[in-house]
């Protein structure tokens, strides 16, 4: 196995830190004990995604750095969308746009040949979701009466999974990828517009949540329109995909989301 030079840490998440390499590549590097199969999922979807034209960072194959396991990528250049300029809204608009377009090419993209289904992997986080068995059973019944799709999935498709390169916007961390119904990749996308990631800042200050939510209905409207998707197919994915997000480390704000929950007239 080849050792590589870690010349710099540029990312980290919370399944994975991201190292620059020499030669416009960076190595993921997975975090100890995380299940084998995230990694060949992720290696899977972007391959699959390479494969139907989409613009993303190609994959050079798996390699292990002191006892961790990871891929290396073509580093790209460019922005994270995951800083919107909130005060200077036509440009927001924009780039939400931009954001809602690449999501809607990506599910114009068949997903023949992707081994890991929506489904399986809604399902999976339903089953360890800590909330009560009533809401978990609500929630899998939900699911079970929606149709499985057949498109590209992204499974985690927010700003700070996207760069705005010179070529135009691109989408990192594939290991949600899958094939399924792409109003349930909406469904997780809105869910993470309006609950995840939530700093002091948007705990202190009603007017940010305020322009969240707005972010948010902006990037759904957009889309639908764009789209033709409706309201409809998207909404019965909205309790699966709740319930599934209020699994242990997950990095949705749970009181949040439970409060919204119980609003809507579930016992969480």
């Amino acid at each position: 196995m080849i050792t590589l030079k870690l010349l710099a840490l540029i990312g980290s998440g919370g399944s994975a830190d991201v190292f620059r390499l020499a030669g416009g590549r960076v190595l993921k590097l997975y975090r100890e004990g995380l299940d084998p199969g995230v990694i060949a999922r992720e290696h899977d979807g972007v391959q699959h995604a390479l494969d139907q034209g989409l613009h993303v960072a190609r994959a050079f194959g798996t390699q292990a750095h002191r006892g961790r396991n990871g891929i290396v990528f073509e580093e790209l250049i460019g922005k994270p969308l995951l800083h919107l300029p909130l005060l200077r809204p036509f440009r927001t608009r924009a780039l939400l746009r931009r954001f809602a377009d690449y999501h809607a090419r990506i599910h114009l993209c068949s997903a023949t040949g992707l081994p890991h289904a929506q489904h399986d992997i809604v399902r999976v986080r339903l089953l360890e979701a800590e909330v009560g068995e009533s809401l978990r059973k609500r929630a899998l019944d939900q699911l079970s009466a929606i149709p499985r799709g057949d498109r590209f999935c992204h499974g985690d498709y927010h700003p700070g999974n996207v760069i705005l390169t010179r070529n135009g916007i691109a989408a990192i961390d594939w290991s949600n990828a899958s094939v399924g119904d792409p109003a349930g990749d909406v469904a997780r996308t809105e869910l993470l517009f309006r609950y995840a990631a939530y700093g002091r800042s948007l705990r202190r200050f009603p007017a940010l949540r305020a322009i969240r939510q707005m972010t948010a209905d902006f990037y759904l409207r957009h889309y639908c329109d764009h789209t033709g998707v409706s309201e409809a197919a998207i909404d019965a994915w909205r309790l699966p995909m709740a319930v599934a997000a209020l699994v242990p480390g997950s990095r949705i704000h749970r009181p949040t989301l439970v409060a919204a929950l119980k609003r809507r007239g579930f016992s969480v």
